[in-house]
């Protein structure tokens, strides 16, 4: 029991630690790279498109972009809620594919 819990106790930690450590480093990401990102893990379901119509099931990446903050949408990505369709991200992106996306995203809010 206690090798199972060193091996899962740093599994718990890595979220907050990306949200905390999230608005500074989405300035610096790429949201170009995130928008592949979102044509390869997100299009099937999400309408991906700047100026897309808002909705809500799945919601439109226009319409998280404007109603839900970086720290929110970075947290929704990594660990999507349970049976919501969404791919389990968290075993195969890297921190900053995660930044990445979350910069494509937010920038679909700007004018």
């Amino acid at each position: 029991m206690p090798m199972l819990r060193k091996m899962l106790l740093p599994l718990l930690f890595p979220v907050p630690v990306l949200v905390l450590a999230m608005p500074q480093s989405v300035c610096a990401a790429d949201a170009a790279a995130g928008r592949k990102l979102a044509e390869q893990w997100c299009a099937k379901c999400h309408d991906i498109n700047k100026g897309a119509p808002f909705k809500l099931n799945p919601p439109s990446f226009a319409s998280i972009a404007v109603y839900r903050p970086p720290d929110i949408i970075l947290g929704k990505v990594i660990t999507p809620a349970m049976h919501s369709g969404m791919p389990e991200t968290l075993w195969t992106l890297q921190r900053e594919d995660f930044e990445n996306l979350v910069a494509y995203i937010t920038s679909l809010a700007e004018n």
